[in-house]
């Protein structure tokens, strides 16, 4: 017999009404309410969530790096700044009569647009960007990135992978982790020390 959804829940599983669906949908991440929840299961999902949250971000940023580069204004905006409005994107509507044509056709584009507020462009100006082509490398990077964090946070719901409860609990070892590849065989080094601090006042 096939479990219904949602299947963290018997009980609400068994609602015959709708309220099953978005009970089950708004407590999904409610790891703690969920029938055979441990605090090693909390904590494993919990890891691998944030993996999603990352990938969702990736995806995010890389949209918006590809639509700028698609349908903005960024390498015009590069050459001058001052004058040029930065475009975050067209629009395009059927419904716009010529009034509203001409009241959204800014910064030196031929047709409407949306002029971006976000500062996006400056962003990606501070930290070396500035061609289209600059913008949609790093829009398929940001997507590879989103593909790795999808894969990772469901390898980290395997058995085989599943850090133990031992392993939350470690501070050490977590440190450990992003921090090993700096320290070079030395304990005088800087994040070495940063290691031992942060281990010191967390324990």
């Amino acid at each position: 017999m096939a479990l219904r959804f949602p299947r963290f829940s018997q009980g609400l599983a068994q609602d015959p009404t709708t309220r099953r669906i978005w009970f089950g949908i708004a407590t999904a991440h409610d790891f703690e309410s969920h029938d055979d929840i441990t605090e090693e299961r909390l904590y494993q999902n919990i890891f691998a969530s944030h993996f999603g949250q990352l990938a969702i971000i990736f995806l995010w940023t890389s949209g918006n790096l590809f639509h700028v580069a698609w349908q903005g204004n960024f390498e015009a905006w590069v050459q001058d700044p001052l004058h040029v409005r930065p475009i975050a994107h067209a629009i395009w509507d059927p419904h716009f009569g010529q009034p509203a044509v001409e009241a959204f056709s800014r910064g030196g584009a031929l047709g409407p647009v949306n002029i971006a507020y976000s500062g996006v462009y400056q962003w990606w100006y501070t930290i070396g960007l500035r061609t289209n082509e600059d913008l949609y490398t790093g829009a398929l990077f940001l997507l590879f990135l989103s593909a790795i964090s999808l894969i990772a946070g469901w390898l980290h719901l395997q058995p085989k992978w599943k850090p133990s409860v031992s392993w939350f609990k470690n501070a050490e070892s977590r440190l450990d982790s992003p921090l090993s590849p700096q320290k070079n065989g030395s304990s005088d080094t800087f994040f070495s020390r940063t290691k031992d601090l942060l281990v010191t006042n967390i324990v």
